[in-house]
């Protein structure tokens, strides 16, 4: 009996495979007649019509699940080897039953047994079968031997890069539930069907190579590198989401699998974690649920290990800067379950250790808490890092809110709980005794002191902080009414947790003493600065429940270390803060008194500013340089007076009518009681300032004129010009005079340091604010800083660009990620406006040489950007093309440059983009902005593509039409004519691109595919009818109007053998590939060019073979 053929199934390779193995036919038993009837039957059913649908498909594979069963060994073989030839028929439906039936059969009890036969009847029915069977039996020699189940999960492997996309997800979904159902026999001591294995123990010990999830994980575990690598690639690559997601899903569980083998070849790994990170951002909401539930699930996969590996460490990391971000995405259920890891992850554990935390944080099982601790150390750590998230604790802030919004009436008990939980942790973290009453106050515990620098008590003493910094600004929102949490204020939850508030100050007491302790060592005390700022911030919104004497403690101590200028940087912002609250807290009784003495220390210190600064001067004009001392002194005086100016700063004040008085139509409110303070800098002090903007500091009173300059630092001109722009915010005649020297800052032609061209960025940002019509003329400036260093940028032969590996070499990169950050901003807001070259310097940035920058470019662009104003894109593409290669002469050109310019358009300078050995950064920005369009907008910029650059090339003047008549060698000469050279060679390859194609997106193989996706919902017919007549009429429109005009194009590049011939050969091959018919009727009378096209057809198709 030879098996049935499938309709459109054979291949040449297949037809020569089964030919070579025909003497193996010749020699099988002979089966019954009645058997051969009903083997029949099964394949006809498996081939039948309607097998698109999933629960006709369902029915069939059960059926034949069944009556394989009860067939003897022969007939089942013939059933496996008819489903290995229907896992390469041409017809998708077939490929997609016989991956479904793969994935039961590989889990079926009959299909182990007749696994284990050793006769001459199992060494033929399980001849490699297909194509994957010819790969199989062709690799080394040395290569164990093909058995049943490696055939079959090699089967499912290689439909996972099928030409279906519904073939494609249902093998993923296929190999997930075989991995599964493996797994979870293994782990219960079952068989793969559920029944109870058995074995004794002493003979499964002796050979369990027999026991089927045995037998199964060791052929996934065979396979599992490649499997691995081919599951990350579709779901890194594929265009389908529904292939993304199954694709995740399956990838997860053999990551699962290699865990609990302990196989190191093809356990988590970088590359794994990574493309798990940019799943988290896909644009598919399902996508991005299944992405971080894996990074969740993998992080809990590491509770079983005592040891903290470098994984570990990373996926934490991961989880922490893009799975925690998702409960701020516009998706509500992406919301929901971001929040829901979040507690799992972090709240629950948390909320475990309560009052028995520290013998909690000592036992066995102690790994969870731990890292719940580190996830949020993390959030700590990277948002002071270059490149690092800057939103880490706003997105902590964000989950706890939701959180506390989801348990409802159980917000009380659950703020209660968590305050009271970080309330022991962060007093364990720092060594202070907490075994004696709640109520009493903390003392030292001298035993902990050794162990306060261990890794794990480390990170727990930072994520403590940072979620109770987080925590307290949530209910503090709270109490301002800014937050849905009306029921929960800060006060009452420290009063129902019974926390004792002294803590705070004996904690930052702690923190001072081992910042300022010689034994600390020094890779330490960066890790000590971050928790005191979260100490100070803390004590900024808490310090109203210190008791007075801590609070007057605290409150000299505070004050000294700011006048004494021994605070670091980072913390002096903090410190400000919690200055404010402890004054409040000492004259509670006097808002009058509080008020006054707010202003009049900060009065003093200003001053004292003031006199430091020119001292250091004076000592600066004596040894004619700036030593390190001085440069660490004068930053911390820029910056602590500029704090001190922004004391009682609220937006609603005006600016023009300030005096060292309260503003009256300001009032204070309980977080903020100085509200409408203002402390004026004196103009000798503006004066100080202002003298170390420049890159050199005039020295007074030098010995000669050589000595008259000394460079300024570039720490100390980013602090000063900081220091300058919050004078100006709160002054706007200052702001009138001092925008100039800001703005200079920003311009491509100065040499200027990043970190200073990223400070002035900031303030332009915010002065346009506060003053809209006075910075709207510098936002040329502002816009140049999208590609701010292109000119000094030096190339780096890698295959990564990340800026937090290459601060060294790209070290604009920051200056350009806070340029994206804030002209999104400042555009969302309406405080500036697209206009000239904007928003093609906008895109510019997708194809940046950093990969971040990159892709914060796109995220901001296909987010709200476009949200905003949907037809962004579609407007801005046919111009475009003209300006990503420099084509000024052209009249669209010139058009997009004065649109909405009045006179201040944006230009293009120092963005590079042109000529051809930057094609692919072009092709880059074309491939973002074609996805992200319509089918409408894709038709608009089809015709406008071909009516102003197609048909301008047809036209008797103008540099189009001269960059197709003129030869080859005129061309390379003329700057001009090889601009519009590139600007054909561009719009040719954006029309032969799939992707603008209207409709459904594919390429040409796709045609055969006539399985709709089964797994999407059924699309709306409207939404279904409009697409079809939007196809009619692109294909009417590429008939009646591309077509002709190029038959035109293509006799004027022969008669010029022009090298764009290639270019438009390939446009019209494509079309003739897709609309066979249609462009055999319209070119009828042209068979010269029809040769040619169905010969280039006949050449694509025998390569692609």
């Amino acid at each position: 009996l030879l098996p049935p053929s499938l309709k459109k199934s054979a291949t040449t390779p297949r037809r020569t495979a089964r030919s070579s193995t025909s003497s193996s036919f010749s020699d099988r038993p002979t089966l019954h007649p009645v058997l051969t009837l009903i083997m029949g039957l099964i394949q006809k059913l498996f081939t039948s019509k309607g097998l698109e649908r999933a629960e006709i498909r369902s029915r069939v594979c059960n059926f034949g699940i069944l009556c394989s069963e009860q067939l003897p060994p022969l007939e089942r073989s013939n059933v496996l080897r008819f489903i290995g030839d229907m896992c390469v028929s041409k017809i998708s439906s077939h490929r997609l039953l016989a991956v479904e039936l793969i994935g039961e059969i590989l889990t079926t009890g009959w299909f182990w047994k007749d696994h284990e036969k050793t006769t001459q009847l199992a060494a033929w029915m399980f001849t490699p079968f297909s194509t994957f069977g010819e790969k199989a039996s062709n690799d080394a020699d040395d290569a164990e031997p093909n058995t049943p189940s490696s055939i079959l999960l090699s089967a499912l492997q290689g439909r996972l890069t099928d030409k279906s996309p519904t073939v494609r997800a249902r093998a993923a979904m296929s190999l997930s539930q075989v991995v599964k159902k493996a797994s979870v026999a293994q782990e219960e001591n079952r068989n793969l069907d559920g029944t109870i294995i058995a074995y004794t123990p002493s003979k499964l010990n002796e050979d369990s190579s027999k026991v089927p999830s045995r037998a199964l994980t060791d052929g996934l575990c065979k396979i599992g590198t490649s499997l691995v690598e081919t599951l990350r690639k579709r779901a890194s690559t594929d265009e389908k989401a529904t292939v993304r997601k199954a694709s995740i899903v399956a990838w997860l569980q053999m990551l699962s699998l290699a865990h609990r083998e302990n196989k190191e070849e093809f356990i988590v790994s970088g590359l794994d974690i990574s493309a798990l990170c940019q799943l988290c951002n896909d644009s598919s909401v399902a996508t991005r649920k299944a992405a971080a539930d894996a990074l969740t699930k993998l992080v809990k996969a590491n509770y079983e290990n005592e040891e903290y590996t470098s994984q570990a460490s990373s996926l934490e990391l991961a989880w922490a800067h893009t799975v925690l971000p998702l409960v701020s995405d516009a998706e509500i259920t992406c919301v929901t379950k971001a929040v829901e890891f979040f507690s799992e992850l972090v709240l629950d554990p948390i909320m475990e250790l309560g009052r028995d935390a520290a013998d909690k944080l000592t036992d066995d099982g102690s790994t969870r808490y731990f890292v719940a601790l580190r996830i949020l150390s993390k959030l700590s750590e990277g948002s002071k890092e270059a490149g690092g998230s800057r939103n880490g604790t706003g997105s902590l802030q964000t989950a706890l809110q939701k959180a506390f919004v989801i348990a409802g009436s159980n917000c009380k008990s659950l703020v209660k709980n968590l305050l009271r939980a970080v309330y022991h942790v962060g007093a364990i973290s720092l060594g202070l005794d907490r075994r004696s009453s709640l109520d009493s106050t903390l003392s030292h515990d001298e035993y902990l002191e050794s162990d306060l620098f261990e890794t794990n008590i480390a990170s727990t003493r930072a994520g403590a902080w940072c979620l109770l910094d987080a925590l307290t600004s949530t209910l503090v929102k709270s109490s301002d009414g800014k937050s849905s949490l009306a029921n929960v204020s800060l006060s009452q939850a420290v009063r129902s947790s019974q926390v004792d508030s002294s803590f705070l100050t004996l904690s930052l007491q702690k923190l001072r003493s081992l910042t300022n302790s010689d034994d600390v060592p020094a890779d330490k005390k960066p890790s000590l600065t971050s928790t005191s700022r979260g100490c100070l911030m803390v004590i900024a919104r808490m310090g109203n429940f210190v008791p007075l004497y801590d609070a007057e403690t605290c409150y000299n101590e505070i004050l000294k270390d700011l006048e004494s200028f021994t605070m670091p940087v980072e913390l002096i912002s903090s410190a400000v803060g919690a200055l404010v609250t402890l004054t409040k807290r000492l004259l509670e009784d006097s808002e009058t008194e509080m008020y006054d003495e707010c202003e009049a220390w900060a009065t003093r210190l200003l001053s004292h500013c003031e006199q430091t600064i020119e001292s250091c001067f004076s000592s600066v004009a004596k040894r004619g340089l700036i030593t390190r001392d001085d440069e660490k002194l004068l930053s911390r005086a820029l910056y602590f007076v500029g704090e001190l100016s922004m004391i009682g700063f609220s937006s609603q004040e005006d600016s023009s009518r300030l005096s060292k008085k309260k503003s009256r139509d300001i009032t204070p409110t309980d977080n903020d009681p100085v509200r409408g303070l203002f402390i004026q800098p004196s103009k000798r002090l503006i004066h100080l300032v202002k003298l170390m903007l420049p890159c050199s500091m005039p020295l007074p009173n030098p010995n000669n004129a050589e000595n008259a300059l000394t460079p300024t630092p570039s720490s100390t001109r980013a602090h000063a010009f900081v220091a300058l722009g919050k004078f100006c915010l709160r002054d706007e005649a200052l702001a009138k005079e001092n925008l100039n020297i800001i703005a200079r800052e920003l311009d491509q032609e100065s040499n200027t340091d990043p970190a200073v061209m990223s400070n002035c960025l900031m303030v332009m940002g915010d002065m346009c604010v506060r003053y809209t019509n006075l910075v709207d003329k510098y936002l040329v400036f502002m816009a140049g800083c999208l590609q701010a260093g292109e000119k000094k940028l030096v190339d780096v032969n890698s295959k990564s660009h990340l800026s937090i590996t290459f601060n060294g070499t790209i070290p604009y990169s920051m200056v350009k990620k806070n340029a994206i950050l804030l002209l999104s901003s400042l555009l969302l807001q309406d405080y500036v406006k697209w206009r000239g070259l904007f928003v093609h310097r906008f895109l510019a940035a997708v194809a940046d040489e950093d990969d971040e920058v990159s892709c914060l470019a796109q995220t901001a662009l296909r987010g709200p950007l476009l949200e905003k104003q949907p037809n962004l894109l579609s407007n801005s593409f046919v111009g475009a093309v003209f300006v990503f290669n420099s084509c000024k002469a052209h009249p669209l050109y010139i058009a997009e440059a004065s649109a909405g310019g009045n006179g201040m358009g944006i230009d293009f300078e120092g963005a590079f983009l042109d000529g051809a050995d930057r094609y692919h950064k072009r092709r880059e920005i074309y491939e973002m902005m074609i996805t992200n369009l319509s089918d409408e907008q894709k038709l608009e910029v089809t015709a406008r593509l071909v009516k102003e650059v197609l048909g301008g090339a047809l036209e008797t003047s103008g540099d189009l039409a001269a960059a197709c008549k003129l030869p080859p060698s005129s061309r390379l000469v003329n700057k001009r004519i090889e601009s519009a050279t590139n600007v054909l060679t561009d719009t040719l390859d954006i029309l032969t691109s799939p992707e603008i194609k209207v409709g459904r997106v594919g390429t040409d193989d796709d045609q055969d595919d006539d399985v709709a996706s089964t797994n999407e919902s059924k699309p709306d017919q409207r939404n279904l009818h409009k697409q079809r007549l939007l196809s009619k009429i692109s294909r009417k429109h590429l008939m009646e109007i591309v077509i002709p005009i190029l038959c035109n194009l293509k006799t004027v590049l022969e008669a010029s053998k022009s090298p764009l011939l290639k270019n438009l050969m390939q446009y019209l091959g494509y079309i003739f590939r897709t609309f066979k018919a249609e462009v055999n009727e319209h070119l009828a009378n042209n068979p010269t060019l029809l040769q040619e096209l169905d010969y280039d057809c006949k050449r694509n198709r025998k390569k692609k073979d």
